[in-house]
């Protein structure tokens, strides 16, 4: 009796190896597609940060230039004079308050490509951690192809070579 319960004991070992692979193939498969879609999102995230990196710079560039003709209009006398006399001084409160609207949005600018950078820092570590995990699930799902063939040769060994003893147990 003790031979039949060691024989199913190798049986269910070999089967439950069997799902094990089987169940690891799907995840395999399906990590592979999630990797493979965040690779694509990661190589799209890059030129899109260059490209924001490259907006902020010029419009930085654009916002240096506005001050210094700022300042220099506001240093020439004749400029503030005439302002004043002909604009009331709103063409220099105007200047004031374009630039400081173009230093807002260059610091929202550098915030938003902060947190691009930070999202695309997050990105390739998942991808790279997924990576880590699918070649571990790979490994297991070798152990487990290797142990449905090991129990399953086991299972047929025994079953052979006891094939007497357990023929009397069944009759």
């Amino acid at each position: 009796m003790i031979k039949l319960y060691e024989l199913m004991f190798s049986v269910l070992l070999a089967v439950a190896s069997l799902g094990g692979y089987v169940f690891l193939d799907a995840k395999i498969i399906d990590g592979e597609i999630r990797i493979s879609d965040g690779q694509k999102e990661v190589d799209k995230g890059q030129p899109a940060l260059d490209k924001g990196k490259t907006k902020l710079e010029a419009g930085k560039i654009e916002l240096a230039e506005g001050k210094a003709k700022y300042e220099k209009a506001y240093d020439n006398l004749f400029m503030v004079f005439a302002d004043n006399l002909f604009n009331h001084g709103n063409g220099f409160e105007d200047g004031r308050k374009k630039i400081a609207e173009g230093d807002k949005q260059v610091a929202q600018g550098e915030a938003k490509i902060s947190a691009g950078e930070k999202r695309l820092a997050a990105g390739e570590l998942e991808l790279n951690q997924g990576k880590e995990h699918l070649q571990l699930a790979k490994e297991v799902r070798i152990a487990c192809a290797l142990g449905a063939i090991i129990f399953g040769v086991l299972s047929i060994v025994l079953a052979i070579r006891w094939r007497r003893s357990l023929a009397r147990v069944f009759k």
